[in-house]
């Protein structure tokens, strides 16, 4: 298992599973919110092209987990995954990983996006794009190889060793 996917709500937990697994078979880890969003910001997109190409440059390489919301960025590494997993977590515990995350920074800009941030995260069950549970759950469905759906922590540790299990 060398091509794991990660998808899930905003403060769900995606890059801490990810750092975890990397570490366990030191494998990189893409987070795809660096490669959507412009350099320092989350409010200019990079091109779509731009993004594009670089999705489908990193999805050639032989080792990695991509982590994200972007559920349409996910979708074009799907044919190369090994392994995707939903972090499909409640209202409660994604607020509180936003929440302990904080803003990144502590301006009044920081502050706005931060808000707006929590606001369309709490509406990941409302809204039905790609980004949303009913895209990731649609996703989740569609894909042919291993997956597991994560929906209370005290499931990670489990996962984390069944995945341990199944390395070289």
């Amino acid at each position: 298992m060398n091509r794991v996917v990660i998808i899930g709500n905003s403060g769900s937990g995606k890059s801490t599973l990810a750092k975890e697994l990397g570490a366990r078979r030191a494998l990189p880890i893409v987070h795809l919110d660096k490669l959507f969003w412009a350099d320092g910001s989350y409010s200019e997109k990079r091109p779509t092209d731009v993004v594009r190409a670089e999705i489908d440059r990193r999805k050639a390489e032989s080792e990695w987990i991509m982590e994200g919301v972007f559920g349409e960025l996910a979708e074009r590494l799907l044919d190369r995954a090994d392994y995707l997993i939903w972090l499909n977590l409640p209202w409660s515990i994604c607020r509180s990983g936003l929440e302990m995350r904080g803003t990144s920074r502590n301006d009044d800009s920081g502050k706005v996006l931060f808000a707006a941030l929590i606001v369309w995260a709490e509406n990941y069950w409302t809204r039905t794009d790609l980004r949303s549970a009913v895209g990731h759950g649609q996703i989740f469905s569609g894909f042919p190889g291993e997956k597991a759906q994560i929906t209370q922590r005290d499931q990670l540790k489990p996962l984390l060793e069944n995945i341990r299990g199944k390395l070289p």
